[in-house]
């Protein structure tokens, strides 16, 4: 049966572009400013932002326009009846802003634009599943309401050094990075449904690793799980949980994704280490 609903996702969700290309999904790119030097996000080696956060660099970000996404929608529109935008989580950018405002101008029903109340990894399992699910025949209304039902069931677990940079970029209470960064503590964070919060702090970073691999024992206590790895500048302990997961047995199954979009980790800062949970 054909498809005949189209996908448009934003540069965070650090999607492979020829599994973009195979699936006729639309990347919209944000843009990094690193010193004097603009960037298109998803086009420049991510070790460049590391390298400039390293440096003590002053890192910006911006939004794409609403005419960006406008042309998105009409690329779309030409392949498929309907269109499913989907942009990370609102409470982190202007991008589902940009992206509605230009839905409002473009004045076609067709559009339709969600917010993924995620990012990273967690944007790009939405996206795949999103894109099997309309590969199966099912229209858009359906599709909107089995993406409801996806979003329920994942969350995203993080680690950063220091928690200065979420708050300087108005992701965080002062309070709570305090809390965070008193003692050297390894701070744990949980961010579900388009929530950031603290959700726990540890000592050292090895025993993040180690409460991660607890968080996904207790999900198989119910049912099988699904993980994905993303970090900043952490390929080492990434590789380590991966390794460690992967022990855990056949009921769940784990991807090292890589290094996060340079956008994402501009906000979060280095020593970026996090999961995306789901249940299978």
């Amino acid at each position: 049966m054909k498809r005949t609903v189209g996908l448009i996702v934003d540069s965070t969700f650090g999607m492979d572009k020829s599994y973009a290309k195979t699936e006729h999904i639309t990347i919209v790119p944000l843009k990094v400013l690193i010193g004097n030097e603009e960037y298109i996000d998803g086009t420049f080696d991510p070790e460049i932002a590391i390298q400039a956060m390293k440096d003590g660099l002053q890192i910006k970000t911006s939004q794409p326009s609403p005419e960006v996404f406008m042309e998105a929608f009409k690329e779309q529109l030409e392949m498929f009846d309907e269109v499913l935008c989907l942009t990370l989580s609102k409470s982190l950018s202007g991008t589902f802003n940009a992206a509605t405002l230009a839905k409002t101008i473009f004045e076609n029903p067709h559009v339709h634009v969600v917010d993924s109340e995620t990012t990273i990894s967690g944007g790009t399992y939405l996206a795949q599943k999103m894109v099997e699910f309309f590969e199966g025949g099912h229209k858009i209304t359906e599709g909107l309401a089995y993406l409801e039902l996806l979003k329920e069931k994942g969350s995203l677990i993080f680690t950063v050094d220091n928690l200065q940079t979420l708050v300087r970029n108005g992701r965080l209470g002062k309070v709570s990075a305090f809390i965070g960064n008193i003692l050297k503590v390894k701070p744990i964070l949980r961010f579900r449904r388009g929530v950031l919060e603290l959700e726990h702090k540890v000592r050292s970073h090895q025993n993040v690793l180690l409460y991660l691999v607890e968080e996904v024992k207790k999900m198989l206590e119910t049912n099988p799980v699904e993980v994905i790895i993303d970090y900043v500048d952490q390929s080492v302990s990434a590789k380590e949980l991966q390794h460690a997961i992967y022990n855990l047995g056949d009921k769940v199954k784990v991807k090292l994704a890589g290094i996060v979009s340079p956008v994402i980790s501009a906000h979060i800062g280095l020593g970026g280490l996090g999961v995306y949970l789901t249940y299978q």
